[in-house]
């Protein structure tokens, strides 16, 4: 968070109660949803989102921080953050809960029938 077109607005979300929580909270869901194989297209768009926001708070492209000391940007370009959203993405195309988890049990409940974002 030192470096970057954001670094300001970052470092005054930084350590904020509401925003740990929300942040902690939001990893939980995102972590209860794709392990259970629930909720996959709104957990890739919601994973995808966060780990977007995580690659901007990092800033790669940034080869040296305010003070000078390097950066330790390997790739800009590759990073996990952008990697985790891509795996994510493919796991809900690929209907994996489906395959690997409770995601026909899911989609079979009336709610989520009424509710095909929900899938």
């Amino acid at each position: 968070m030192d470096v970057g077109p954001f670094a300001d607005t970052l470092k005054g979300w930084a350590g904020g109660w509401l925003t740990d929580w929300l942040f902690m909270l939001g990893l939980l869901g995102l972590g209860v949803a794709v392990t259970l194989g629930v909720g996959l297209r709104i957990s890739a768009v919601a994973g995808t989102l966060m780990m977007l926001m995580m690659w901007v708070a990092e800033w790669p492209l940034a080869q040296s921080n305010l003070t000078g000391q390097p950066s330790g940007s390997t790739n800009p370009i590759i990073d996990y953050h952008l990697v985790y959203a891509v795996v994510l993405i493919t796991l809900a195309v690929a209907y994996a809960g489906n395959t690997w988890g409770l995601g026909r049990r899911w989609a079979a409940l009336d709610v989520v029938r009424q509710n095909r974002w929900l899938i």
